[in-house]
């Protein structure tokens, strides 16, 4: 997972201010995700990080569990008739038999 996850994504982490963080968090779990979608394979995680950072994703929280572990990335998102907007995905990575398993969530706030 180092691998996977740059300094540059843990100094994102680590400056997000908290606040933010857990209304961010707290908005997510009460709401169903826009966009949900299952990729296998080894490199699929891998992919969507790098497809995230592409898009201006930052890391905002990381949860490490046994076999799996859970990233979250938000970006600011244009304003939109005055009110400016928030993309959230959240990225649940489980080693599973022969492979690996992403799930790819999404939200817009």
């Amino acid at each position: 997972m180092k691998a996977r996850i740059t300094d540059e994504d843990m100094v994102a982490l680590q400056s997000f201010p908290h606040a933010t963080r857990v209304s961010v968090l707290q908005r997510i779990m009460q709401r169903k995700p826009a966009e949900s979608v299952v990729l296998d394979g080894d490199n699929a995680f891998e992919k969507t990080i790098l497809k995230l950072r592409r898009e201006g994703y930052a890391l905002i929280d990381l949860q490490r569990q046994d076999i799996a572990f859970t990233t979250v990335w938000y970006r600011k998102g244009k304003a939109l008739f005055g009110n400016a907007g928030s993309d959230v995905a959240m990225l649940l990575w489980e080693m599973q038999e022969p492979s690996a398993s992403t799930t790819v969530m999404t939200w817009r706030f």
